[in-house]
């Protein structure tokens, strides 16, 4: 009879989301985790039961549903002004694709240097890319070395290609004989 009970008067979590079992007593929560979101969760509906509120930066009062989360000090054009400001302190649209360049092992001075044997052209079908776009860092997906720089289009060729020459081979000696038929006709 007590294990049917003890299973009954288990202490379950507080957030509304997980239900889980508390370790300890007097524990609210299962884990820290959870007891954030429980209190992200009562702070945004407290919030959203306020008609309006004064933005920080504008200090203006405008209505809750300008404010993105509720609790948010900032109402959205003063958040995403924020934003702004503060990408552009990083560096902006370099800062970003430097940041990116790393994942392949890569400087800006290499790429550009790779750019420059490449003369600025795509290394399988030696296109320019589009005024404002660059060339895509080809890499084996395998080992991650980088390869080439190559044009969204082949670039994106490989890869649905999954790398295997072969299959690029049969894909070119198929659209080889199609052609053979339309000039044909």
């Amino acid at each position: 009879m007590q294990e049917a009970l003890t299973g009954e008067l288990e202490r379950r979590c507080g957030n509304p989301g997980c239900g889980n079992p508390v370790p300890k007593p007097r524990r609210l929560y299962c884990s820290y985790e959870c007891a954030r979101k429980a209190a992200n969760i009562r702070e945004n509906e407290q919030h959203s039961r306020m008609p309006s509120k004064t933005c920080r930066d504008c200090n203006e009062d405008k209505p809750i549903a300008d404010y993105r989360p509720p609790r948010s000090p900032r109402c959205l054009p003063c958040l995403q002004a924020k934003r702004q400001r503060d990408y552009e302190k990083r560096g902006g649209k370099e800062y970003i694709y430097s940041h990116n360049l790393r994942q392949y092992g890569l400087t800006v001075d290499e790429y550009r240097a790779k750019l420059a044997a490449q003369d600025g052209r795509c290394a399988i079908c030696g296109e320019e890319p589009p005024r404002g776009k660059r060339l895509n860092v080809d890499h084996n997906h395998e080992t991650g070395a980088t390869r080439d720089l190559l044009c969204r289009w082949c670039n994106y060729a490989l890869g649905n290609a999954r790398d295997d020459p072969f299959r690029l081979r049969a894909m070119a000696e198929y659209l080889e004989r199609h052609q053979a038929n339309i000039s044909a006709e």
